[in-house]
């Protein structure tokens, strides 16, 4: 069976919201997460809990799931807000919107904001990531 495309982000235009998307950080990726980063804090094992950028990073690996970004595309930017500590092993829900876009000499820049709430509705956090790729469509 074949595998539908993805959109490509840089098609998408300023203003579009992605449809939310549920996710879990377990237990097993937040240990790979923190080895990749080499984070010997033992306060997040002890309280199960994720440091934010690896909830961050989580969220925007199910955002790449259902769209592509092209060869060549630099991320740029993040800035990460976080409310609430994030438990490992919960429910959390994934929405944003391409808040920003614009072609400048044939690079397309493109700022993600984006939200993280528990399963109780409560937003953990908020973030904003901007990426940039060569030789786009206008």
């Amino acid at each position: 069976m074949a595998v539908p495309a993805r959109t490509i982000v840089f098609d998408l235009p300023q203003g579009h919201e992605f449809p939310k998307t549920s996710f879990t950080l377990s237990s097993a990726g937040l240990a790979s997460y923190l080895a990749a980063v080499e984070d010997t804090n033992a306060i997040y094992r002890e309280r199960g809990i994720a440091p934010p950028l690896a909830v961050a990073a989580r969220a925007i690996r199910s955002l790449l799931d259902a769209t592509e970004l092209p060869a060549g595309t630099l991320h740029t930017g993040q800035e990460i807000e976080s409310r609430r500590a994030c438990p490992v092993d919960a429910p959390l829900t994934f929405s944003g919107r391409i808040a920003q876009r614009s072609l400048r000499a044939g690079l397309v820049i493109s700022v993600i904001e984006f939200s993280i709430a528990a399963a109780d509705g409560e937003t953990l956090l908020t973030g904003r990531t901007t990426v940039l790729a060569p030789g786009a469509a206008s």
